[in-house]
């Protein structure tokens, strides 16, 4: 009995020297393309490496007796949620990642597996981050859209509406009365979402699932009307007097949405046309 447990002990403490050492090879990495560092890595080289992490956190879950996934909602089980796992850098990686995230637009070839690799470790890294964390992935999922392909938009969307945002903008906080930061950074989101990605389909899938969730979600698309740039703004406005005033996604029609959005023109402005 005692031999086993040896044995068990010496290999968590080497996955965690390999976990560790993985994520030194992701900083490296990342040093190396925001400095122009020869050899440069390829996307692939990354998003191998990436894989292993990924791999590595399904493994973990398998062996944890209770659903991380329902302990997210409630701030008050992080503690014991954060217990049922190894002592592996979770930190480590997640900052790692997010650097590598900020990097993609230096990447010469490669950029669709790093990102596959990239959005499918966020996936499984989130039942092991810690509060600060949860409430920034939201974000991050959504920035991904600014550096990733367009081939990748929809695989980020369905990420973050189907995983991401349920989990961690509907968490619980014991004696806070106001919204979570994840929460509160659904205004952030949204404008990202709708200035780079072209799909109109990507935005009415958002607002509908931000709806089905948080209250008052009209607020943050006010928010994007009032400051966010001219293509998020005009997304934002049709949308708006879209859903307005009921602002339930169940009652309107997606296509006939995605129908009025193709058919809009532009109307140009210029000084003879103020004048009248």
């Amino acid at each position: 009995m005692q031999g086993s447990f040896k044995i068990q002990l010496i290999n968590m403490g080497t996955r965690a020297a390999a976990f560790t050492a993985k994520i030194r090879s992701l900083y490296d990495c990342q040093l190396r393309l925001m400095h122009n560092i020869q050899p440069l890595p390829s996307g692939t080289d990354i998003a191998n490496t990436v894989k292993y992490f990924s791999q590595t956190l399904l493994s973990v879950l398998k062996d944890v007796p209770r659903s991380p996934l329902e302990m997210i909602r409630d701030a008050d089980n992080d503690a014991e949620r954060m217990g049922l796992y190894p002592n592996l850098d979770y930190k480590g990686l997640f900052n790692a990642i997010s650097q590598l995230v900020d990097s993609a637009p230096h990447l010469q070839y490669g950029i669709q597996a790093f990102g596959q690799a990239v959005l499918q470790c966020l996936g499984c890294l989130l039942p092991f981050l810690e509060y600060d964390m949860i409430d920034n992935l939201p974000y991050l999922v959504a920035y991904c859209v600014a550096v990733f392909p367009a081939s990748l938009h929809q695989e980020i969307l369905n990420l973050l509406c189907y995983y991401i945002l349920p989990f961690t903008i509907t968490r619980r906080y014991s004696g806070m009365e106001e919204e979570s930061e994840a929460s509160q950074s659904v205004g952030a989101i949204i404008m990202m979402v709708f200035q780079h990605s072209n799909n109109p389909a990507h935005h009415c899938q958002l607002l509908e699932c931000l709806m089905s969730m948080k209250q008052w979600v009209v607020k943050d698309l006010l928010c994007v009307i009032a400051y966010g740039t001219c293509g998020a703004r005009v997304s934002a406005a049709k949308l708006l007097f879209y859903y307005w005033p009921p602002f339930d996604a169940k009652l309107f029609d997606r296509k006939g949405l995605l129908c009025k959005f193709a058919n809009t023109c532009k109307i140009n402005c210029d000084s003879r046309n103020s004048e009248l």
